[in-house]
This record gives C-alpha cells, structure tokens and sequence, in this order.
C-alpha cells in the first residue's frame, strides 16, 4: 500500500535482468569459445587500444555514454515514482468560510493510537498495527489484526467496523480503510520484546 508505480518498477526490473543475463552469457561464452575470446580481445583492442596512442575508437564511448545516461534517467524515474508510503498527517481542515481563523490538523499517531487502544482490548486480537499512509494522493489506514486461534473472523472484522464508523464520524470526513486478518498461533497473549 504505497505510492511506488508498479509497472515502472517492472519495466526496470526487466531491463537490468536482460542487461545482466547478456553480460552473463557474454561472459561465459568468452570463457568457453576461442572464438569469441577473439572477437572480445578484437573488440576491445579496436575501443580500448588507442588510449595508449590517443587514437581510440570514438563510438563505443559514445554508447557507453548514452548507456550510462539512460540507466542515470531509469533511476531517477525509479526514484521519483518511489513516494506515498507513511503520512504524519490524516486530516488538515481550515474551517468553514468566515469563521474563526485558524487550522486543524490530526496527527497520524493520534489516529493510530486512537485505533490501537479501542481495538487490541478485543479478545479475539492477540496483535495488532495500524500504519497511516498516503495512497494515490489520498490519505488511508491499513489495520493488520493478528487473531487468536479460534478467532471468528467475520466477528473481528464487525467490531473493526464499528470503531472505523466511530472514528469516521469523529473525523467528520470517511477515510479508506484496508484491514487484513491474519490467522494467529497462539492462544496466550503475544510477549513484548
């Protein structure tokens, strides 16, 4: 649940895998075929050998250069799409028009402290994380409930609605809400480390 474009990040993951699995080959085949330690030792020697001279082939730069600046702009898109994530903020309102001046603004940790004290106390919940994020420029908060064996589900996920409802309307606004349910293992109480 966070703002990283998934396809980009794809895309590039294809990329770097397919530049790696043709340094890969390339590298056995130089290692196994004289024939291609020829054409590599050729190669170079054409590129690399006229450093000493000054006389080097000045293409292979040029696509080493351009290589280099289109693997410089992937990262930079890799790194830009890389956002969203965890929010300090849920709720910033300035009020209505004419009335007093000023802002509110709810903290992530109020809310999250908010659902933590109102949800762990249930019986059925042996651990719990509530994370506040921003999703597509939106601002949503991802419950992850760790039941006890022998947990209803249907049951955990009524009274995580009711407390989600009372905090709806206590924020005035409806935020989005992912829970995830995950079965527990233990029947005593987790231990704090």
């Amino acid at each position: 649940m966070n703002g990283t474009n998934r396809t980009l990040g794809r895309v590039v993951l294809v990329l770097v895998g397919l530049v790696f699995l043709a340094l890969g080959a390339a590298a056995v085949l130089v290692q196994t075929l004289p024939a291609a330690a020829d054409v590599w030792r050729t190669a170079a020697d054409r590129t690399l050998g006229g450093l000493r001279t000054g006389a080097a082939d000045t293409s292979a730069w040029w696509w080493a250069l351009g290589g280099a600046v289109v693997l410089g702009i992937l990262a930079l898109l890799v790194l830009g799409s890389i956002g969203g994530g965890r929010t300090g903020t849920v709720l910033e309102d300035d009020g209505p028009d004419g009335g007093l001046p000023g802002q509110v603004r709810i903290e992530a940790a109020a809310v999250e402290h908010a659902l933590s004290a109102a949800i762990t106390p249930l019986p059925q919940v042996a651990s719990l994380a509530v994370d506040v994020r921003r999703v597509r420029r939106r601002t949503a908060v991802r419950i992850v409930v760790r039941t006890r064996r022998g947990a209803p589900p249907r049951e955990v996920v009524d009274r995580v609605e009711d407390v989600v409802r009372d905090l709806d309307a206590l924020l005035g606004q409806r935020l989005p809400v992912l829970l995830r349910i995950v079965r527990g293992g233990s029947s005593r109480p987790d231990r704090v480390r």
